[in-house]
């Protein structure tokens, strides 16, 4: 075999390798915080349009102000996903349907899902 031929060989074995390396390693575990005591912790999404009516009641409004909100925005945080799919697997009972955005918990662990029943809590506190 001539050196081109082991050249192409050896390359084609070292990016198998990297590429085995790569698929399967493991990134490091999400550490999930424990909630705030007190707070409500809203999920939302980047472009969620209930989300954005979500958003729009708390620009109009200064109900958010007035309790500790924590917001985590899911679509494009990773590791505030991983915290939504904590909360909602402790939801009980669970929201009807699949873990969706907008969603919230309230201090006392209670799960709400959509616009609407979001924005009636913040409206009756």
């Amino acid at each position: 075999m001539n050196k081109v031929g082991i050249i192409i060989i050896i390359s084609s074995l070292l990016i198998l390798a990297g590429g085995a390396y790569f698929f399967t390693k493991q990134g490091k575990p999400v550490e999930i915080p424990q909630k705030e005591t007190n707070s409500y912790e809203y999920f939302w999404g980047n472009g969620c349009p209930h989300c954005a009516k979500v958003a729009e009641f708390f620009d109009s409004s200064d109900k958010d102000e007035k309790v500790k909100l924590v917001k985590y925005e899911v679509w494009y945080d990773k590791t505030n996903a991983k915290i939504m799919q904590d909360r909602f697997n402790k939801c009980s009972p669970k929201p009807e349907g699949a873990m969706a955005v907008p969603f919230m918990v309230t201090p006392d662990g209670k799960c709400i899902m959509g616009d609407i029943p979001i924005i009636e809590l913040f409206n009756n506190l």
